[in-house]
C-alpha cells in the first residue's frame, strides 16, 4: 500500500467471488460530455493527491 505507507501484512485477501467483475475501467465518457469534465491527472496521481490531502485535512502523522 505505497499510497497510504503502511504495510498491509495483517490484510487478509480473500478470492474474488464468482460474480465479481474481473475487469474494472474508468469510463468516464458522460462526464466530459455531460458535465465537461477535463481530467489533467492518472487515476494514480489522484490516489496520491487524495491521500495526501485526508492526511493533511485529518491532521494525520502530526
Amino acid at each position: 500500500m505505497d499510497e497510504v505507507g503502511v504495510d498491509d501484512s495483517l490484510v487478509t485477501y480473500e478470492e474474488s467471488e464468482p460474480f465479481t467483475t474481473h475487469i474494472k475501467t474508468i469510463d468516464f465518457s458522460k462526464s466530459i460530455k455531460d458535465l465537461k469534465h477535463d481530467p489533467k491527472v492518472t487515476p494514480e496521481e489522484g490516489i496520491k493527491k487524495t491521500v495526501e490531502w485526508m492526511k493533511w485535512y485529518y491532521r494525520v502523522d502530526e
